[in-house]
C-alpha cells in the first residue's frame, strides 16, 4: 500500500477533545490521538468516518478506561479506525451495543470460527424467555453480535472470503432452523398440539444453499412435508398447520423493530412460485419437477440444501431429484437455454455498474459454472456442489476448466464478491452497484488492498474481459455473435442505435428504468436475431431502429406487437413498413384505430370500402402498408384514393335535399384518378338555378365543412372555379356558359379535361360538359399549341430550384407527361372530347392512332415510374413533396426500394427517363 500523509479535522479534534475532558490527562489525550492517527492513516479516513468514531467513543461509558486500553494494546486503535472508516452498519451495532465493543477487542474471540453446533448450542438461550417476542429479539441481538464479529474480522483481513461466506451461512442456518422452530412450537402451543413429529423439511437455495451467503442478502427457502395427515383433535391438516408456522416464521423473521430484523426470507423459488402454496407435499413436489420442471429450476436445485425439520425426508427429496439436476446425459441446447437466461437477466438489469449482473461479473461466473455442473454432474458426482469457488475447483480437478480459467473465475469471483461485502457493510442494504462518489472507491480500493479508485477500476475491467471471455468460450454466446453482428450493421449514429436497441430490450426509458416485463423481453430476445440481419442489409438501419422504437413508445402492449411479429414473415413486414413507410408508422405509433387495424391485419385487406376502414386515416394507412410492401401498385394506389373521397362526398351530398338541381365534379389529380398522399381534392359545383335560390351558397357551404372532416388530412379546394376565389362557392350553369364564351381562357379547358363526375344530377353534368365542348371546338389549334407551351415555360419557371429533382413539377417529369399529353389531346377536337375525364392511363390509350406505339410505349413506362417514384418518396419519408432526396441515406433507401442495386443505377434510370419524356415533348407538343 503506498503511505500518505493524514490529519484529523479540526472540528474531530475539539470534539474528541470534549469526549476526553476529565477522564485524561493532556500528555495521554495527545498519545491516544498520535496512536488514532498512526491507524487512520492505514484507511481513506473522512468526516463520515470520523463522525463514525466519535459516536462509537462517546456511546462508550467508561471512556477513560477506553482511552487506557488504546494505549496499552494498539490493535484496539486498529479495530476503532478500521470499522469507523469501513462500516456504518458496524458503527451502528457498537453505538447501540456498546458492550459489544469488547468482545471484538478480544483477539482469540475475533479469530475464532465457531461451527455449526457451537451457534447450535449458544442458541439455547432463548428457551428461558416465555414470549415470542422476547426470543425473537434474542435472536436479532445474536445475529448482530456476530455479525459485528464477522464483519470485523472481514475488513481487517482476518477471514478471507470463504470463511466470511461460511461463516455468514453457518449462522443463518442456526438462527433460521431456531427461529422456524420457535414458530412451529407458537402455532402447536396455538391449537394444544404436543409433541407434533416434524415432518417436514425447510430447505435453503441460493446463497444460503451454497454456502456462501452475503451480508445482506435474501434468503431463499422450499417447504415440504413428507404426508398431510389429519389432526382431528384441532380439526385441521398438518400442512395447514405447517402453513401457519411459515407465515408466522416470514413475520417474525422479515419484520423492522428497534432492534432491526433477522432475516429477508423468500419462498417465490417454489413450484409454481407465488402462485401456489408455501408448503406441499414431497410427492407434489417430487411430481412437478418430473413432469414440469424447467432449466432454471435445475440451476436452482445445484444449492439445495437442508435447514430444519426432518432429514430423513429431505435425503428422500434430494435422493429423487439428482436425477432431475444432473441428467446422465445432456445435450449442449442446456448451454443455449442457459444462454437464453443470463441473456435477459442482462437486458432486465442492465446497470454498467451492478458487480452481479453485469457483464462479466458474478453472475456469468456463476452462469458458466452451472451450465459445466448440469452438463456434467451426471457423470460425475464429484462436480455437485452448491458453492461457487468448491465447484471451480472440482472442474478444474476434472479437467473442464484449464488452469488459467479456474485462476480467473476463483480471482475475479473472491473480488467481486468483496466489492458486495464492502458495499454491503458500508450501509446494510443489498446493494451490488460500484459506487459513483470517489471516497467510497478509495475506501473500497483500501478494502480490496489495492492503491487507489484508478488500481482499482484497471483491476475491474480485467476481471469484467476475461470472465466474459471465457463465459462466451463455456456457453458458445449465441448472444456475443448476436453483438458482433450488431456491431457489423453500419449505423450513423452508433450511440443513438445503442439506445434504441436497449430500449426495446427492457423497455428503458430516458430515465433509465426498465418498463418491460419479463414475459416483453423474452419476446423481443426470440426477435432480436433475425431483426440484427434485417438490419445488416437494410438502406437506413438507423430509421428501422428510430420507427420500431416510435412504435413501441406509442403501444400500451409493447408484448402484442413482438408476439405479433415473432414470425419470419410477419417480422418481415413489420420492418419493412419500418424502412420504406413513414406515413404508416407516425400513424400506428399514435394508437387507436391505426394500431388496432394493423394488428389484426385488418390493414392488408384488399376490400377497402368495408366498414372497419371506414376512417379517411385507416384507408391511407391501408394503402401505404400495402403499397411499402409491394401488394399495390401507385396506380392502385390513387385509385383507392379518388374512390374512397368520391364516395365520402357523395354519401353527405345524397344525405341532403335540394330544392335545385346541381352536380359536384372534380379536377386536377382527384379528376384524373391520379392522387397522391398529400394531393388537393380539387373540386367545382355548378347549380341549374343559383339567382332564384339565395340560401344555395350556405346550404353547400355547411355541406362542404363536413366533407371537410370526413377527408382530412386531404382538403377541398375550388381555386379552379371561374374567376378562382373571387367567386361564389357554387356557379349557376347559364353564368358558367356564359364565362366559358367569353372569358375562360385555353388553359382552363385543359384544366377541364380532367373533369369527373362525383355525385348530383348526371343529366346536368352532360350539359355541362356540351358547353365545354361547344366552345373548345371554336379555338384554332395553332393558338392552343402557343398557349399550352407558353403556360408550361411559365410553370417551369416558377419552380424553385432544391437540391433535389421535383418529379411532378420539373422539366422531365410528370408534369412533362401530362402537359405533353394535353397538348396532343387539344391539337383536335375529337380526342379532347375522347380523353375528357380521363386518366392518364387512359389518355395514352386514347391517343395510340397519334403517338408512335414504341414512344406510347416509354410514356407508359416512364409515367408508372414516375408515378410510383413520386408516391415512395412520399411514403417513405412521410411527407408532401415528391422531391428526390439529396442525401445519400435517404437516396439509398428510395433505391432499394424501388429495387435498385445501388443509387447509380437508379440516378442513370431517372436520368434516361427524363431525357426521354423531354425529347417526346419536343416531338409531339412543341414540334
Amino acid at each position: 500500500m503506498q503511505s500518505r500523509k493524514f490529519e484529523f479535522s479540526s472540528g474531530f479534534v475539539k470534539k474528541l477533545i470534549e469526549l476526553a475532558e476529565g477522564k485524561i490527562s493532556s500528555e495521554m489525550f495527545e498519545s491516544v490521538l498520535e496512536r488514532l492517527k498512526e491507524e487512520s492513516v492505514k484507511y481513506f479516513f473522512n468526516s463520515s468516518s470520523e463522525a463514525n468514531l466519535l459516536r462509537i467513543i462517546s456511546s462508550v461509558y467508561d471512556r477513560a478506561f477506553l482511552f487506557g486500553e488504546l494505549l496499552r494494546y494498539p490493535h484496539h486503535a486498529e479495530i476503532l479506525i478500521a470499522v469507523s472508516a469501513s462500516s456504518n452498519y458496524l458503527t451502528d451495532i457498537i453505538v447501540r451495543n456498546p458492550e459489544y465493543l469488547y468482545q471484538i477487542f478480544d483477539q482469540d474471540y475475533l479469530s475464532s470460527k465457531p461451527q455449526a453446533y457451537d451457534y447450535t448450542n449458544e442458541l439455547l438461550g432463548p428457551d428461558k424467555f416465555k414470549s415470542l417476542g422476547a426470543k425473537l429479539n434474542f435472536l436479532r441481538q445474536f445475529k448482530k453480535r456476530n455479525i459485528l464479529r464477522i464483519g470485523t474480522a472481514d475488513i481487517l483481513g482476518i477471514y478471507d472470503l470463504a470463511a466470511v461466506t461460511e461463516q455468514l451461512s453457518l449462522l443463518a442456518n442456526s438462527i433460521i432452523e431456531k427461529l422456524f422452530d420457535l414458530c412451529f412450537d407458537e402455532i402447536c402451543a396455538k391449537y394444544n398440539l404436543s409433541g407434533l413429529k416434524k415432518n417436514f423439511s425447510l430447505c435453503s437455495l441460493g446463497k444460503l444453499g451454497g454456502s456462501e451467503l452475503n451480508y445482506s442478502s435474501d434468503v431463499d427457502l422450499i417447504l415440504f412435508y413428507d404426508d398431510d395427515l389429519p389432526l382431528p383433535a384441532v380439526n385441521k391438516e398438518y400442512r395447514e398447520i405447517l402453513t401457519e408456522t411459515a407465515l408466522l416464521f416470514i413475520k417474525a423473521s422479515t419484520e423492522i423493530t428497534d432492534h432491526g430484523y433477522i432475516y429477508r426470507i423468500d419462498f417465490r423459488l417454489r413450484p409454481d412460485g407465488k402462485n401456489s402454496a408455501l408448503c406441499n407435499s414431497l410427492y407434489n413436489y417430487s411430481r412437478y419437477y418430473e413432469m414440469r420442471g424447467e432449466d432454471w429450476e435445475r440451476q436452482m436445485l445445484i444449492k439445495l440444501n437442508f435447514l430444519s425439520g426432518d432429514k430423513a425426508i429431505f435425503e428422500k427429496f434430494s435422493k429423487f431429484i439428482q436425477p432431475f439436476i444432473y441428467p446422465a446425459t445432456f445435450s449442449d441446447s442446456v448451454k443455449e437455454r442457459i444462454r437464453e437466461m443470463k441473456l435477459n437477466i442482462e437486458r432486465q438489469h442492465d446497470e454498467i455498474d451492478n458487480v452481479k449482473t453485469f457483464k462479466g461479473g458474478i453472475r456469468d461466473i456463476e452462469f458458466s459454472v452451472q451450465a459445466l455442473q448440469l452438463l456434467n454432474g451426471g457423470r460425475n458426482k464429484n462436480l455437485r456442489s452448491g458453492n461457487t469457488l468448491v465447484s471451480i475447483a472440482a472442474l478444474a480437478e476434472a479437467a473442464l476448466l484449464k488452469p488459467d480459467e479456474k485462476e480467473t473465475l476463483s480471482s475475479a469471483y473472491i473480488f467481486y464478491r468483496k466489492i458486495e461485502h464492502f458495499l454491503q457493510l458500508m450501509d446494510d442494504r443489498q446493494t451490488h452497484s460500484i459506487p459513483e462518489n470517489r471516497e467510497l472507491q478509495n475506501k473500497l480500493s483500501i478494502f480490496l488492498q489495492l492503491n487507489s479508485a484508478e488500481e482499482f477500476r484497471k483491476e475491474l475491467k480485467s476481471f469484467r474481459n476475461d470472465v466474459r471471455r471465457i463465459y462466451n468460450e463455456i456457453l458458445s454466446s449465441e448472444e456475443a455473435n448476436q453483438e458482433r453482428i450488431f456491431n457489423k450493421i453500419e449505423f450513423n449514429n452508433r450511440a443513438r442505435a445503442l439506445s434504441n436497441i436497449s430500449y426495446l430490450r427492457t423497455g428503458k426509458g430516458i430515465v433509465g428504468r426498465k418498463e418491460f416485463d419479463t414475459r416483453t423481453i423474452e419476446l423481443f430476445a426470440s426477435v432480436e436475431p433475425s431483426l440484427f440481419k434485417y438490419l445488416k442489409k437494410a438502406a437506413d438501419p438507423d430509421k428501422i431502429l428510430e420507427n420500431f422504437v416510435k412504435i413501441m413508445r406509442g403501444t400500451k402492449f409493447p408484448s402484442i406487437w413482438f408476439g405479433e411479429i415473432a414470425n419470419e414473415r410477419s417480422l418481415k413486414n413489420f420492418l419493412s413498413l419500418c424502412h420504406y413507410c413513414q406515413k404508416g408508422v407516425d400513424l400506428i405509433s399514435n394508437g387507436g384505430e391505426a394500431e388496432e387495424l394493423y394488428l389484426s391485419h385488418k390493414v392488408f385487406q384488399k376490400q377497402f370500402e368495408t366498414e372497419e376502414l371506414s376512417s379517411m386515416d385507416s384507408i391511407i394507412l391501408s394503402s401505404a402498408v400495402q403499397f411499402s410492401l409491394g401488394l399495390i401498385s401507385a396506380e392502385q394506389v390513387s385509385n383507392i384514393l379518388t374512390s374512397t373521397i368520391k364516395q365520402k362526398i357523395a354519401s353527405v351530398f345524397q344525405k341532403h335535399n335540394f330544392t335545385s338541381k346541381y352536380f359536384v365534379a372534380g379536377l386536377g389529380s382527384f379528376g384524373s384518378d391520379n392522387m397522391s398522399f398529400s394531393s388537393d381534392v380539387d373540386l367545382i359545383i355548378v347549380a341549374e338555378e343559383v339567382e332564384s335560390n339565395p340560401q344555395i351558397q350556405k346550404e353547400f357551404q355547411y355541406l362542404l365543412l363536413q366533407i371537410g372532416e370526413m377527408i382530412k388530412p386531404f382538403s377541398a379546394d375550388f381555386k379552379l372555379r371561374p374567376e378562382g376565389n373571387k367567386s361564389p362557392l357554387v356557379s349557376g350553369i347559364h353564368n358558367y356558359n356564359e364565362y366559358l364564351d367569353k372569358r375562360a381562357r385555353v388553359w382552363e379547358f385543359q384544366s377541364l379535361l380532367k373533369l369527373k363526375f362525383v355525385c348530383g344530377d348526371e343529366n346536368l353534368f352532360e350539359n355541362f360538359k356540351g358547353m365545354i365542348f361547344k366552345r373548345f371546338d371554336s379555338f384554332d389549334s395553332a393558338e392552343i399549341r402557343i398557349k399550352i407551351l407558353n403556360m408550361y415555360s411559365e410553370i417551369l419557371k416558377q419552380q424553385i430550384r432544391t437540391s433535389g429533382f421535383n418529379i411532378k413539377k420539373e422539366k422531365g417529369g410528370l408534369l412533362t407527361i401530362d402537359f405533353l399529353l394535353q397538348a396532343v389531346a387539344m391539337f383536335d377536337p375529337r380526342f379532347y372530347r375522347e380523353c375528357f375525364g380521363k386518366s392518364i392511363q387512359g389518355i395514352i390509350k386514347i391517343l395510340k392512332d397519334k403517338i408512335d406505339s414504341e414512344d406510347l410505349k416509354t410514356l407508359k413506362h416512364n409515367f408508372s415510374f414516375l408515378k410510383e417514384t413520386a408516391l415512395a418518396i412520399q411514403n417513405i419519408a412521410g411527407s408532401a413533396n415528391s422531391i428526390i432526396p439529396a442525401s445519400t441515406g435517404n437516396k439509398l433507401v428510395l433505391s432499394h426500394f424501388l429495387r435498385f442495386k445501388n443509387i447509380e443505377a437508379f440516378d442513370e434510370q431517372l436520368k434516361e427517363i427524363i431525357k426521354q419524356n423531354n425529347s417526346l415533348f419536343e416531338k409531339y407538343a412543341a414540334g
